[in-house]
């Protein structure tokens, strides 16, 4: 049974005992104490016997002089000491009373090297290893690791660092991990990925895992708006993050199971990449030959594109009707082919321009649009729909069009909502043109529709409004 051990990061230590008190209060049943957080070691060590199994942590470059510390956190209480497995202190202590720990700030290596630590670090007591996790690939060896180590009986502590490895925390008790570190309040995490105590009370041994992937996702604002949709339905579940380089694709699916997630988004640049792994799709993503959501139904793996109700939302909400309308979309890749497939079926002339011209044609083609070259656009579009990541965070900070073809009576919407003002918007609102409208509208509504389709539930808009204006803040 894992549980939960709150990190207690203190200056002193009468914090030391508040926080301490609050953690328990708050559910915790083991404590890591930080002593490496107070500027001078305390000679009263006392609060170490807090009333639930505590932990002495002291991370130094100065090893030999921590034995006596360490010698007092016992006496005065702990349970367990914490030494790394480099120091030169791993074997002066009871095997019992000490935790000893591995950390790779960097990578998870290979099943069979994350098996040779823990039969290292467990000749010297129990043993305690943090991956960096990076993707898919470091998520399994992670798990194949985890179900040798359950089969052995003994104790042992594994975790995923860094936003991908947020998984194997709330997965812990799957893993079999004795213990699940969490910081008693945000400012107090004290490892990359660490969730609070409270949210891990919240989630308890069983929650719903839903999750992102595409290549980076540093821009995504799913993971706030969703977790905020799981907290106001009251539902144990909670959205992360897994970053998947193109070549670790072909491994979602197996992460998906692996780690019992009931559903995925899917972004940039994997919306068509990832058809061939799914059992089913739904006729409006076949549609659009693009799949931006993920449902683990009994049967296998499904597809879908809530995109398509997202731009649908989004031009409606400035009274933008395509029906016979000239529009343009810049872009050929998953994005641009859901804006296609919203479109046609919503009887607008489509134009497709993009930056590699055969791209557009291929695109234009499968939806019977024109293609244009972006050196041969003119102002000649009422609605125009940018599907490419030119001008967001973390991309190329341009506009992917000339200036020169706004009007008065266009309608220029971009999928991107970080920046909020993208260099595309920018220009079309210094040209005067109908309207503007950012990513925001398009996704929330696909988020909502992605939610549904994950739960059953229709989740409160304006609570997944409110996290995104908090996020963007």
């Amino acid at each position: 049974m894992t549980a939960n051990c709150a990190v207690i990061v203190a200056k002193d230590e009468g914090e030391a005992w508040t926080l301490a008190k609050e953690a328990i209060l708050k559910g915790a049943e083991a404590l890591e104490f930080r002593l490496d957080s107070f500027p001078v070691i305390p000679a009263d060590l006392s609060f170490l016997a807090c009333g639930v199994p505590s932990i002495a942590t002291l991370r130094s470059p100065l090893d030999e002089e921590r034995k006596d510390i360490f010698l007092r956190a016992l006496a005065s209480g702990a349970k367990y000491i914490d030494i790394e497995s480099d120091s030169v202190l791993r074997n002066r202590f009871p095997k019992e009373q000490v935790i000893c720990s591995y950390h790779d700030f960097e990578k998870t290596p290979a099943e069979d090297e994350i098996l040779a630590i823990f039969n290292d670090l467990r000749s010297s007591g129990i043993p305690k290893a943090a991956f960096m996790v990076r993707g898919p690939a470091d998520l399994l060896a992670v798990w194949s690791a985890a179900s040798v180590l359950r089969e052995k009986g003994a104790p042992f502590i594994l975790i995923g660092m860094g936003a991908a490895g947020e998984v194997t925390r709330i997965r812990s008790s799957d893993l079999g991990s004795m213990l699940n570190y969490c910081a008693l309040r945000p400012e107090l995490a004290s490892a990359p990925g660490q969730i609070t105590l409270e949210e891990a009370e919240r989630l308890g041994t069983d929650p719903q895992v839903a999750a992102v992937t595409g290549y980076p996702l540093t821009h995504t604002f799913s993971p706030e708006i969703h977790n905020a949709a799981f907290k106001a339905a009251k539902i144990r579940g909670r959205y992360v993050k897994i970053p998947s380089a193109p070549e670790e694709l072909l491994l979602i699916p197996e992460v998906i199971r692996k780690y019992r997630i009931i559903g995925m988004n899917v972004t940039i640049p994997h919306k068509e990449s990832v058809i061939p792994f799914l059992k089913r799709i739904d006729p409006l993503a076949e549609s659009a030959g693009a799949v931006n959501t993920i449902r683990n139904s009994p049967a296998g793996l499904e597809g879908y594109n809530t995109d398509i109700l997202g731009i649908a939302a989004s031009l409606a909400s400035v009274d933008a009707d395509p029906k016979g309308a000239e529009a343009l979309i810049i872009g050929a890749g998953g994005a641009a082919k859901a804006a296609a497939a919203y479109l046609k079926a919503a009887g607008a002339h489509i134009s497709i321009a993009n930056r590699t011209f055969a791209r557009a044609e291929t695109l234009a083609e499968l939806f019977g649009a024109r293609s244009v070259k972006i050196e041969d656009l003119k102002p000649a579009y009422t609605i125009i729909l940018n599907a490419t990541p030119a001008g967001m965070s973390g991309f190329e900070h341009c506009s992917p069009v000339p200036h020169t073809i706004f009007t008065k009576d266009t309608v220029v919407m971009d999928m991107i909502y970080d920046p909020e003002v993208t260099p595309l918007l920018a220009a079309a609102k210094a040209a005067g043109v109908r309207a503007c409208i950012n990513g925001k509208t398009m996704l929330i509504e696909q988020a909502a529709a992605s939610f549904t389709l994950w739960t059953g539930i229709t989740p409160d808009r304006a609570v997944m409004r409110k996290a995104f204006e908090a996020r963007a803040a």
